[in-house]
């Protein structure tokens, strides 16, 4: 999957999409050994952080456990329905446009507080 290192989506956001597809279209199988990070950040050509940091995601979200000594491996496999679309402007994005309005009110509440201190 070629990284777009130009793009607005941070690099974290993008390895852990396509991760999730991964896990969703069955590249990696319940009870599987997952890859390791330093193949990761080979294949992706990323700092070991950036996928340290989508992996540690999919462990929170359930689909990997890491055992000590002998790696992380597939515990779940999310829906393909619950893999984000790789773009984002084709997706409904219902809860996005929610938290947009949400934060275009707290900024106006915001800047009417500090009108209101001046």
């Amino acid at each position: 999957m070629p990284i777009n290192r130009t793009g607005a989506r941070p690099l974290k956001a993008q390895i852990l999409d396509e991760l999730r597809k991964r896990l969703a279209t069955g590249q990696y199988e319940v009870g599987a050994k997952f890859p390791s990070l330093r193949e990761l950040t080979s294949e992706f050509d990323v700092a070991e952080m950036t996928v340290q940091g989508a992996v540690q995601e999919l462990q929170r979200a359930g689909f990997l456990e890491t055992v000590a000594g002998k790696g992380t491996f597939v515990t779940a496999l999310p829906e393909a329905a619950d893999s984000p679309p790789a773009d984002p402007d084709a997706c409904d994005c219902t809860e996005v446009n929610k938290l947009r309005v949400e934060v275009a009110e707290i900024r106006a509440r915001l800047e009417a507080l500090e009108r209101a201190d001046s």
